[in-house]
């Protein structure tokens, strides 16, 4: 008579050989999980870092060279980025109302022979201040070049950074239809180029900043110290800092979020260039310790 089905022995031989298989594929699987993950995640960061990187650079370009600074929230000091003397978490600068310039309703250069320094009257060719909210914009001399050090010993008094003064910022008081421009105070020099600023602009990451100032609070995030924020429509020459600015009285201006997967944002300057190094990071799900890391750089002229 034959014999059905299987001894003890043969069962527990089966399941432990069942469960070796199914330990091999789970690890198996699991690698190939991660794998995946991993190669999504750096197919996306490397997108997004791309997109983040190039819209900085776009804003950067637009920049008044010589406003550019290094700002430290926790001490209020900064410095020029010309001459960093130590490092500095946040990057702010002042940028020309391109817009207006794209647009030609102004030309950014004056006519020396047909301006009066002594009546801080200038004139500027294919220029129509009327158009303009005098209340919103400076006007900046670009100096002999654009560089801060023309600024010497002074910078800190220049661009009204942190509650100083802005000695090289002007106020517009004209309105007229015509291509004369009207200083409200006398400079001391005036020179052939100039720019229209309307605004400053400031990166910063979460940790440097005060997140809970109300225009931060309005974007109703949840907050990490991987948030790479942007400020702008904020005037330092008029005493306004950005929105979320641990210091000052007053706060002013909108923000938007560049990335919340960041974990290092640099900024320096070499060789006459304005040098920057984004980089991102994800953690891979179910990866353990694994993460994924990619970085920009960038140079602007």
């Amino acid at each position: 008579m034959k014999r059905v089905g299987f001894t003890m022995i043969e069962l527990v031989v089966t399941i432990v050989v069942m469960g070796i298989l199914a330990s091999g594929a789970y690890i198996a699987l699991k690698k190939l999980y991660i794998k995946t993950a991993k190669s999504k995640a750096i197919s996306e960061l490397s997108f997004d870092s791309t997109i983040i990187a190039n819209q900085i650079s776009s804003l950067l370009i637009n920049r008044v060279p010589s406003t550019v600074i290094g700002y430290d929230s926790n001490s209020g000091n900064f410095e020029s980025i010309y001459n960093l003397s130590s490092n500095y978490e946040i990057l702010e600068w002042i940028s020309v109302d391109f817009e207006s310039f794209r647009d030609k309703k102004f030309s950014g250069f004056v006519d020396l022979e047909r301006s009066d320094k002594t009546t801080s009257s200038l004139y500027s060719p294919d220029t129509n201040i009327s158009q303009f909210d005098t209340n919103k914009i400076g006007l900046i001399f670009s100096g002999s070049f654009d560089e801060g050090s023309i600024y010497g010993l002074n910078f800190n008094n220049s661009f009204g950074w942190h509650g100083n003064s802005a000695n090289e910022i002007f106020d517009i008081s004209s309105t007229s239809s015509d291509e004369n421009i009207t200083l409200s105070v006398h400079p001391n020099k005036i020179y052939e180029k100039y720019y229209l600023v309307d605004s400053a602009y400031a990166i910063a990451k979460s940790s440097d900043i005060n997140t809970s100032a109300s225009c931060i609070q309005d974007l109703n995030i949840s907050i990490s110290d991987n948030i790479l924020f942007l400020f702008y429509d904020y005037r330092p020459w008029k005493l306004e800092t950005f929105c979320a600015d641990p210091n000052g009285t007053t706060q002013e201006g909108n923000v938007t979020v560049l990335s919340n997967e960041t974990s290092g944002f640099e900024v320096d300057f070499v060789e006459g260039m304005l040098q920057f190094k984004l980089t991102l990071s994800r953690s891979i799900p179910k990866g353990g310790n694994k993460s994924v890391t990619i970085s920009k750089q960038k140079a602007i002229f």
